[in-house]
């Protein structure tokens, strides 16, 4: 694996985690397929972060995400900015998250850092986060697997706060992966999934036991890739800015199958992907080893 792409040229925060996962908040994610951990992210890795979220708001990339209808408030996108901004790169390689993911892949002999990805609803951004799971859009196969979702402002249920289907990750069913803008460019990738239809969920909230997750700078969400989540749209005169992060253990291997993110080019244009046959295991330059 080459250094060269682990080298950074930012001066970033050494804080580790304020406090470890305890048994419980590990017992949640397991029960339910997410879990809220509060007052673990050192203030000064959120105020690094924030700023660096705002300054690619700012830049909106060619190769960003706008799911938001035209005209409206941006629901901003961008997977990957850790390949293109070293304040990423540190956080994802050096940050708190790994020992997070290490702490719940406790068979995990070693922690891959997979891939992350901004998410960010201006001040009245009504378009909601449509009913999904992780694991349909992700060329990935194997239990070691682990999304972690940091908000850097203060996340409320009019804010956006995500709604995890308590439970969803046991079902045994993946769902096809499904666009967050109807245009083709986005869900052409996902027509021939091999995957099976959604319940229509939104019709029938009300019969399911619901975790909304609400969270303040400093707090991370665990979340499951199998996990059903969604949110709605940001209604306050706030933003909602968070990134999340996907770490994987070392038995985790590559699966791409044909719905697989990389053939979305409008979300992972602006990168290769990785040069792996089925059944290798993931670690390599652009999913690179981050501990021991």
């Amino acid at each position: 694996m080459s250094s060269a792409i682990l080298d950074i040229d930012v001066d970033y925060p050494t804080s580790g985690l304020i406090r470890p996962v305890s048994d419980e908040e590990r017992a949640a994610y397991e029960r339910d397929g997410a879990a809220i951990v509060k007052g673990v992210i050192p203030l000064d890795w959120v105020d690094f972060m924030r700023d660096a979220v705002t300054r690619i708001l700012e830049q909106s990339d060619p190769s960003s995400q706008n799911y938001a209808d035209d005209g409206d408030p941006r629901f901003f996108s961008l997977t990957f900015p850790w390949m293109f901004d070293d304040a990423f790169k540190a956080w994802a390689i050096h940050g708190p998250l790994k020992h997070v993911a290490r702490q719940v892949l406790t068979d995990a002999k070693e922690i891959i850092f997979f891939y992350d990805q901004i998410f960010a609803k201006e001040p009245g951004a009504t378009k909601a986060t449509p009913w999904h799971q992780d694991l349909p859009f992700l060329p990935v196969k194997g239990d070691q697997q682990i999304r972690i979702w940091v908000p850097f402002d203060k996340v409320t249920p009019e804010g956006g706060a995500i709604h995890y289907l308590r439970g969803s990750h046991k079902w045994g069913v993946i769902y096809h992966p499904v666009g967050f803008k109807n245009i083709p460019a986005i869900t052409d990738t996902y027509v021939n999934s091999p995957y099976e239809d959604m319940p229509d969920f939104e019709a029938d909230y009300g019969k399911y036991d619901w975790l909304v997750a609400e969270a303040e700078p400093g707090d991370l969400l665990l979340h499951h890739p199998r996990t059903v989540h969604g949110s709605l749209g940001n209604r306050t005169k706030n933003f909602r800015r968070a990134i999340t992060s996907f770490y994987v253990g070392d038995q985790a291997v590559w699966n791409p199958h044909v719905a697989n993110m990389f053939n979305n080019k409008s979300l992972t244009g602006h990168v290769t992907a990785p040069d792996l046959n089925v059944g290798d295991p993931i670690a390599c330059d652009m999913f690179p080893k981050v501990w021991p």
